[in-house]
């Protein structure tokens, strides 16, 4: 088996068609194996995904099936938007049971080449009967003197058997990333349901916590008026101590908190509606939702309040946590 890096290559000319995603939420991990007996011999395929950033392709193909790694790329990148893809593929050649008929024109290739080798190199070792008859058990189209255009045979041939069970594999692999995908999008909304229920339990008591906030306020600043040394007219003071009061309690509304962090939670119902990709748009969103969970605790003037702002934190890094596994 070889492993190759993930690189750039060139699309085949004829690449596969994408499998159909719609417009689900998509799990970046997934699973799927599929194998099928062919003219050529057992396929098996296997593909499995799982977190990353970015799309990052791997393929670990027996040596037979090293040719189709672009027709592979083209099928899974149609298919796959972020992740880690790993896909194996295989081929198995059915055994010789005894009964196959010697094929004495490739026999006579094989020794015409052997002979011409040791023309060129008097020191080469004739080939072992045992090395004519593994030759002769490869594929009936092997490159031969034709070389390039045999080659691009091979692979032709090859993708026509492969691309059907790679089209299986690829549909099933998507199959269990919208499963897991649809699960986590009902989380998802789950935890969004909770976070507008604790908004609105808030904001219908914000008038009353302001106004106990105010007058906890103005009669500390009263009683401190009154312990100072010099006398200021009651009135004047009065006035004075309501506009300061006044002031702090617009610098302490969270109104403006909880209506963003509507918006931000009907962003993200919007964005699970439209389907993936949506994993870097979430995380983006989770970013924002957390802005106003942190300010909603920093202007807190109420024991309510900060019990409102970190639960409204708990439920955003579970969301967190959730959005790191969708495409």
């Amino acid at each position: 088996m070889s492993t190759q890096p993930t690189q750039p290559v060139t699309a085949p000319t004829n690449p596969a068609p994408a499998v159909a995603t719609g417009g689900a939420v998509n799990s970046m991990t997934g699973y799927a194996h599929q194998s099928a007996d062919t003219p050529l011999g057992r396929l098996d395929i296997e593909i499995r995904a799982v977190n990353s950033r970015f799309t990052d392709l791997h393929f670990r193909l027996a040596d037979e099936c090293r040719l189709l790694e672009p027709r592979l790329r083209s099928a899974i990148t149609a298919t796959v938007r972020r992740g880690k893809v790993e896909c194996r593929m295989s081929l198995q050649r059915p055994r010789s049971d005894g009964t196959d008929a010697l094929n004495l024109e490739r026999l006579a290739h094989y020794v015409e080449l052997s002979r011409q080798i040791r023309l060129v190199d008097d020191s080469a070792q004739p080939p072992s009967v045992a090395d004519y008859l593994r030759w002769l058990q490869t594929p009936e189209h092997a490159p031969t003197a034709g070389d390039a255009a045999s080659q691009t045979l091979d692979t032709d041939m090859l993708w026509q058997h492969a691309e059907p069970l790679v089209l299986s594999c690829l549909q099933a692999f998507q199959a269990s990333r919208a499963q897991e995908g649809a699960q986590l999008a009902r989380i998802l909304q789950e935890q969004g349901s909770r976070m507008r229920a604790l908004a609105g339990q808030l904001r219908p008591h914000l008038p009353e916590l302001h106004a106990a906030a105010e007058a906890r306020l103005l009669e500390r600043l009263q009683k401190a008026v009154q312990d100072l040394p010099v006398s200021i007219p009651a009135n004047e003071t009065l006035a004075r101590v309501r506009q300061e009061i006044s002031l702090l309690s617009l610098k302490d509304d969270i109104t403006e908190e909880l209506d963003r962090l509507d918006t931000h939670l009907q962003a993200i119902d919007e964005a699970l509606a439209a389907g993936s990709p949506v994993g870097k748009r979430l995380d983006f969103l989770m970013q924002e939702l957390n802005r106003e969970a942190n300010t909603i605790a920093s202007k807190s003037i109420a024991l309510s309040i900060t019990d409102t702002a970190l639960a409204l934190k708990l439920l955003i890094e579970q969301l967190r946590e959730q959005v790191q596994n969708l495409e």
